[in-house]
């Protein structure tokens, strides 16, 4: 079944909860909230204090009734188990994107990154969820390094309300739920003892890079099964791949470039205010986070006042 929101709402729902989290303050940066100088822009976080950046890319949940939805038929093939109904959400197909590459080289260990999905998909149920605030409590959190590099093939991760699965070819997951994303974070900024004022200055470059190794990554992986379908079918014709330039090296299929080109095309708008040097790194890592990644950008603080 088709879910009935939006990534959108469910993302609104589920930051608006985040920032309510007792123990923890929680900054979710909105570039042009940082532009007007509104509250909530997320530049009047503690820079004195440790902090960590927490990347969520918002997905929608279908909804899947009949034990003959490929992941069900995949999943118990291998004799696994996952009970009907269960729930879905596509990662990007790597012929049309290089975002979970990118994803994958973003979660490196340092920095906090998750696919978040409902276990929910209509809108009586966001609602329902938003009153008594378990968004969070009824999403999941799948890290891109729990599911791992993957091929050009179509894939989902299929998950009911104890089990999560990466498919086409089953592996199972230790996905995280709301509570355990709060102990998670509690965990990381535990150990953390730079200040964010650091920690931020550094920030672009890091996602930058993490950008040009995933778009490599992507690269080399479709010119080796490029190489794969050759051998397997000497006599196939092979389209050949775009290219685009980064950082010296040639890389990226048309497909993708013709996204890049489309997702650079802005409407022209006034110029932003001027923004103090703090504010203009989250102002960018943010835009960077929303346009590279399609990732929400937050800022986690321990809330002394909680």
């Amino acid at each position: 079944m088709k879910p009935q929101i939006s990534e959108f709402s469910y993302g609104f729902a589920l930051t608006n909860e985040l920032v309510g989290w007792t123990s923890l303050a929680t900054a979710p940066i909105f570039p042009s909230l940082i532009e007007e100088g509104k509250a909530g822009g997320g530049y009047d976080v503690k820079l004195d204090l440790p902090g960590i950046p927490l990347f969520l890319q918002f997905k929608r949940s279908h909804c899947m009734t009949r034990r003959s939805a490929r992941e069900y038929k995949s999943v118990t093939a291998v004799g696994g188990s996952l009970r009907v109904p269960y729930y879905r959400f596509p990662i990007t197909e790597s012929d049309l994107s290089d975002q979970h590459e990118m994803l994958l080289e973003l979660d490196d260990g340092t920095r906090l990154v998750f696919y978040a999905a409902p276990k929910f998909h209509t809108k009586d149920e966001i609602n329902s969820a938003w009153r008594s605030s378990e968004v969070s409590a009824r999403s999941i959190f799948v890290s891109p390094q729990q599911i791992g590099p993957l091929d050009s093939s179509a894939h989902t991760i299929a998950f009911d309300h104890s089990r999560t699965w990466v498919c086409s070819t089953p592996k199972i997951l230790e996905a995280v739920t709301g509570t355990g994303l709060h102990d998670k974070i509690r965990a990381t900024l535990d150990h953390q003892s730079q200040p964010l004022e650091t920690r931020i200055s550094t920030l672009i470059d890091e996602m930058r890079s993490a950008e040009d190794r995933g778009r490599q990554r992507a690269h080399e992986r479709r010119i080796r099964e490029a190489q794969e379908r050759l051998a397997e079918s000497p006599d196939m014709l092979v389209r050949p791949l775009g290219v685009v330039k980064i950082d010296g090296f040639e890389e990226r299929d048309t497909e993708t470039s013709q996204l890049s080109d489309v997702s650079s095309e802005r409407p022209e708008r006034r110029d932003p205010k001027p923004l103090k040097e703090h504010e203009a790194t989250l102002r960018e890592a943010a835009d960077i986070a929303a346009r590279v990644f399609d990732a929400q950008l937050l800022m986690v603080q321990k809330d002394d006042e909680a």
